[in-house]
């Protein structure tokens, strides 16, 4: 089963004072989705993005957000932002009791469910919730930091994943977020991903004036 390709530009990594800019041309090049972490200082050494930032994109932009809570018990922090109907939502599995009764939640809410998968998360967890889900994401890096090396498994546990998700026939986005340079997003598509989060490795984001440049040429990679 072939999935569009896409990218998920991570707005952490933009300067605040360069979001308006960037939105603008996330707008002109029809994105489709823009990543948006949340980290509690908890279950990741970092605290990063509020529900302020989000308010504040929401009226900026009519791209979905896509909401990573990298939070311990994610089913506090998802009241928090005003989601709209369309909107991405996605945790980790292991950091609430019920990971199937939450993605439940997150479609009542009209938005898309997704679970994150960390190096030394089993994907076992995806097969139990395959019919709850709308996309995965996996992390082809430790979560709670920008500019990490690739984990030794990654293109392997992508092909795994993909597999899985063949099997079932269904369409199911597998995102990948994490040292997704040009050269290592070619190798993850030919894994079997279809999204890419893409920040400070891919050069996407380096600047407003470049965004152009660079993200045509990383699409260029899948024709």
């Amino acid at each position: 089963m072939t999935l569009d390709k896409f990218i998920s530009p991570s707005i952490m990594v933009p300067k605040i004072y360069e979001y308006a800019e960037y939105i603008k041309l996330f707008d002109r090049y029809n994105l489709s989705v823009i990543h948006f972490d949340v980290m509690d200082g908890h279950f990741v050494p970092n605290i990063m993005l509020g529900s302020s930032v989000f308010d504040d994109l929401k009226v900026m932009t009519n791209i979905p957000l896509d909401i990573h809570l990298m939070v311990t018990q994610p089913e506090n922090y998802i009241p928090i932002f005003n989601v709209t109907k369309g909107d991405w939502i996605s945790f980790h599995p292991e950091t609430t009791n019920h990971p199937y009764r939450l993605l439940q939640t997150i479609k009542e809410l009209g938005c898309r469910a997704g679970l994150v998968i960390s190096p030394g998360t089993p994907i076992s967890y995806v097969e139990e919730s395959i019919d709850q889900l709308d996309y995965i994401t996996l992390m082809t890096v430790n979560p709670g930091f920008a500019g990490q090396t690739l984990v030794p498994n990654t293109f392997n546990k992508i092909r795994r994943i993909r597999k899985l998700l063949d099997s079932y026939e269904t369409e199911i986005d597998l995102v990948v977020d994490g040292n997704t340079t040009p050269e290592n997003s070619i190798n993850m598509a030919k894994s079997g991903a279809n999204g890419f989060v893409v920040g400070s490795a891919s050069n996407i984001l380096k600047s407003p004036s470049t965004f152009g440049k660079f993200y045509e040429e990383y699409m260029a990679n899948f024709k």
